[in-house]
């Protein structure tokens, strides 16, 4: 049976319809939120390892460690935007409708641009062959016209769609073999593996690019030549990519640090936080630096957005004044 797990605050656009009326419905446990933070997930239950997530965290990295069962591999699968996968210093981009097959979970994570939704197939290690396992290793990114992951789509659609009753045991435990010896199919003729010549279009590249900065803006020793050898880019190429939209790599970095350190000025999270501690967590080095080109920036200091912010916080929070 399809169920549907709900945060109270669920994008109004997340169609609840498409499981059909016999869904279940349930709420996301603040204290234990869903896979990858998000906001909507839609799963089978007797469970057979498909999950659907729905509003998913975007611009921040997400660790993969402890967030799906112990000793799985997930296949995961961006409906749309662009996922970057990063294990140690390998890294995979993968775009709308392309597939990657996660068996590290310990030691890998996610940042996802422009993703809505993210399809899940969670299997047991132990029964991929060693073809998947090698993918998996290799960082391998399925192709999205690839005819095993589109048949495993659709038929996992039509599951998820209640489409498909699986009463009995021995029926579900032949759809999971069914699923699993997809993914083994399709690991025979895996794309591109991480590290080997990016073939993508430079509006996707800065894509995945933008999303690896973003993961990365804490580090205070982030810089150009890093993030071209990380994508297997040359430096002049990457300093082009900047220029075509009017920008350089620096300034691209300082804008969005400061964007970041605005947020958490504003946010309850940054509250108890000092104005140099906030400084330092999203990356700048030295607090004069960050607080003269934070007033470049907006036009008043790191402590005079706080102040404005709190004000608008306590006016909201005031109950209105009581009629005569």
């Amino acid at each position: 049976m399809p169920v549907w797990y709900v945060a109270k605050d669920t994008p109004q656009d997340i169609d609840l319809r498409i499981a059909g009326k016999a869904a279940r419905h349930c709420e996301i446990d603040a204290a234990h939120p869903a896979p990858l933070h998000a906001r909507a997930v839609l799963r089978l239950e007797p469970d057979i390892g498909l999950q659907s997530l729905f509003a998913p965290w975007t611009g921040v990295e997400l660790a993969l460690n402890g967030v799906f069962l112990e000793g799985a591999a997930v296949l995961l699968r961006p409906a749309d935007g662009v996922m970057v996968a990063r294990r140690g210093s390998a890294h995979a981009i993968v775009h709308a409708r392309e597939a990657l097959l996660v068996t590290d979970l310990a030691h890998s994570a996610l940042q996802l641009t422009r993703v809505s939704r993210v399809d899940c197939f969670i299997a047991p290690c132990d029964r991929l062959g060693e073809g998947a396992m090698a993918a998996a290793g290799a960082m391998s990114v399925f192709n999205a016209s690839d005819d095993a992951l589109q048949m495993l789509g659709n038929y996992g659609a039509a599951l998820m769609r209640g489409l498909m009753p699986m009463k009995t045991p021995e029926l579900r435990e032949h759809v999971m073999a069914f699923m699993v010896n997809l993914v083994n199919i399709m690991a025979q003729h895996p794309d591109q593996p991480a590290g080997a010549p990016p073939s993508h279009r430079p509006d996707d590249r800065m894509i995945a690019i933008k999303s690896d900065i973003e993961a990365r803006l804490t580090d205070q020793g982030l810089n150009a030549r890093q993030v071209a050898e990380q994508h297997g880019i040359s430096l002049r190429y990457l300093q082009k990519l900047f220029s075509d939209e009017m920008l350089t790599f620096s300034d691209f970095v300082l804008q969005r640090r400061l964007e970041r350190a605005m947020r958490l000025l504003q946010s309850p999270q940054g509250d108890h936080m000092s104005i140099s501690a906030i400084a330092f967590a999203v990356g700048f080095g030295d607090l004069s630096y960050f607080n003269r080109t934070f007033r470049r920036r907006f036009g008043f200091p790191p402590r005079q957005a706080r102040s404005m912010s709190r004000a608008i916080h306590n006016m909201s929070a005031s109950p209105p004044p009581a009629r005569n």
